[in-house]
């Protein structure tokens, strides 16, 4: 009972506290996901997603609540946590203005407050909160040092295969122009965004996670991280190669229909089949056990 009423207790100070650390949060992500895949849809299953590899740790975690002591406790953690949230509050006119740094800021602030209020979690949690701010800030750092070379290198891949199903699409870089049989011409280009950046980063932040609760050895996750990012490039060039197809068919309302959410479905069915795969390989790290006390068998 103690371990829950903290827990309830940190969740909801931790997103009263979003209010004014990053109060534009949810209508930039809003903006965000529309742009991207036409609605808010896509967030639902990753959300639910992150929320349950986190409840695996549920045991490991009401072990330290319980453990907590009075408000006189771990004076200097929650000192800091108090420090960070302030911190945070002051530098919202700078942080919210992007999606990015406006998730960044829920993160710190979820974090913050669980110095603030659990304090013996400090531990437990910084491993969730890197993660999580890396999964959030990596894509757009990376589009933005990598995203036109992956963009092109995508567009010559997924040209080649364009060519092959001998569909008539003129390339010229990262443009094309394609000629459905329903007589119209669809123009685009394959923009940063449409690299699979976010895929890539998606899959290994939440590779981090599987890791963290399987305590896999560290090489089946490297070999798995490895593969993943070569079989999700060649994906995004194979889901060019649909849209292509679905325009070539019936034309543009198609093509864009299709476009707003046909990736994250690859990507969805990849993430299933790489969790499954994933979970069979090597060796836990820590002898056959996870520190919550489950028992993985190794294979």
């Amino acid at each position: 009972m103690k371990a829950g009423i903290r827990f309830a207790v940190w969740i909801g100070a931790g997103a009263a506290l979003s209010l004014a650390t990053a109060p534009n949060f949810l209508s930039l992500l809003d903006q965000s996901l529309g742009d991207t895949f036409g609605s808010v849809f896509p967030a639902v299953p990753f959300a639910a997603l992150l929320t349950l590899i986190f409840a695996l740790k549920w045991k490991e975690l009401r072990g330290l609540l319980d453990a907590e002591g009075g408000l006189a406790s771990e004076l200097w953690t929650r000192a800091l946590g108090a420090s960070i949230l302030v911190a945070l509050w002051l530098s919202e006119p700078y942080t919210g203005k992007t999606v990015e740094t406006a998730g960044i800021s829920v993160i710190f602030t979820m974090y913050a407050a669980s110095l603030v209020i659990n304090p013996l979690t400090k531990g437990f949690l910084l491993p969730f909160a890197a993660i999580y701010t890396v999964g959030v800030g990596a894509p757009f750092a990376l589009q933005w040092a990598f995203g036109e070379p992956l963009a092109y290198a995508s567009s010559v891949m997924a040209s080649r295969f364009v060519g092959l199903a001998g569909l008539p699409v003129a390339w010229q870089g990262t443009q094309f122009e394609l000629f459905s049989k329903t007589g119209e011409v669809v123009n685009g280009f394959v923009a940063p965004g449409c690299s699979s950046i976010i895929s890539i980063t998606t899959f290994v932040g939440l590779l981090g996670l599987m890791h963290l609760d399987m305590k896999k050895d560290i090489r089946s996750t490297a070999v798995v991280a490895v593969a993943g990012v070569a079989i999700l490039t060649l994906l995004n060039s194979f889901r060019i190669l649909l849209l292509m197809w679905v325009g070539y068919v019936d034309g543009a309302s198609a093509f864009w229909g299709v476009h707003n959410w046909i990736g994250y479905a690859i990507f969805l069915g990849f993430y299933l089949a790489a969790l499954t795969i994933y979970s069979r390989m090597g060796r836990n790290s820590i002898a056959g056990h996870s520190s919550s006390g489950t028992t993985y068998t190794p294979s």
